[in-house]
């Protein structure tokens, strides 16, 4: 894939050994030169100037009542600190050009080092906006290490908890010429005309190769033979990492699990290749827009990309 995924090259260093330290973390919060990035319910907080679309880094200022702890994202090209923070459900909104706006609309427009940098933002705050209790006792967490570490304050636990990213397997299913698309049932539910790769959450104990061969079969009946990887994606949706895999089918009958999918078909390459460039429209035969791991895999595709191949251990007999 010529063109990186979204939400990946984020340029900020982590500075993973530094956020340790809470005099050096307490330094940078006060630094002048720090900068935050702003969240009100999970949106982040954009300045649009001439059509162009950014994240809105804040200079720190005084923290409304209800707002989260600063978590640090990083340090810029300069040595700047970067946080994120999650606003006040209260917080007015700045103005015309500055605002809060959905995250996965604005990704589609951001330039991709901001993109990416939402990513990492945005999952690190839904985590700590649900984790604010000990999952083994039930005591309230505080956050540790520059909020990549939340630890629980009651004396007789003090467990540590760590941001968790879940894994998931997206696969374009191919047999000779066609390419098995489906419509999930999900809420919300797929627009008309909307079609995708399969998908599903690794479970413990599986490999990616036998996730995606399980996933396959339970949706749509169809058997998998020879799984390659293709490329991963961070999906900060609330906090996945996309594991987007070519997969060769074994089988070609379908029967589908209406607990996991409205319908599913098998389309020709045109149609898929036509379906791509019609992401934009709002009905008809399309797939998602360009930031989704499902349309870089269709794409590949259609565009005869190799990838590398993983196992044949497992694989469905013809």
């Amino acid at each position: 894939m010529d063109i990186p995924p979204t939400f990946t090259g984020n340029p900020l260093d982590r500075a993973a050994r530094e956020r340790r330290d809470p005099a050096w973390l307490a330094a940078r919060l006060a630094d002048p030169a720090s900068r935050f990035l702003s969240f009100r319910q999970l949106r982040p907080l954009v300045a649009e100037e001439g059509g162009t679309l950014r994240l809105a880094w804040r200079p720190a200022g005084p923290s409304p009542v209800g707002a989260g702890e600063p978590v640090l994202l990083g340090l810029d090209r300069d040595g700047a600190a970067r946080f994120a923070v999650e606003t006040a459900p209260e917080a007015p909104e700045t103005g015309a050009t500055v605002r809060f706006a959905d995250a996965r609309s604005a990704a589609m427009r951001l330039p991709p080092e901001d993109a990416a940098i939402l990513a990492q933002a945005r999952s690190l705050v839904a985590w700590h906006a649900s984790h604010g209790f000990c999952p083994r006792c039930g005591g309230r967490t505080a956050p540790r290490e520059g909020g990549y570490a939340r630890r629980c304050l009651s004396a007789a636990c003090g467990a540590s908890h760590f941001p968790r990213t879940d894994p998931v397997v997206i696969m374009l299913v191919h047999k000779d010429d066609r390419a098995l698309l489906g419509r999930s049932v999900r809420v919300p539910p797929f627009p008309p005309g909307l079609h995708s790769c399969l998908a599903g959450y690794v479970e413990p104990g599986e490999s990616l190769e036998e996730a995606v061969r399980r996933e396959v079969e339970e949706e749509t009946g169809v058997r998998v033979g020879v799984v390659r990887y293709l490329a991963s994606q961070p999906w900060p949706f609330p906090s996945s990492l996309m594991l987007g895999c070519l997969a060769e089918a074994a089988s070609e009958e379908i029967r589908i699990d209406p607990a996991e999918v409205e319908e599913a078909a098998w389309f020709g390459r045109e149609a898929v290749r036509e379906g791509l460039t019609r992401w934009r429209e709002t009905d008809g035969f399309r797939l998602p827009p360009p930031i989704t791991a499902a349309h870089r895999l269709a794409a590949a595709w259609v565009g005869g990309a190799s990838a590398t191949r993983t196992s044949d251990s497992g694989a469905a007999g013809p």
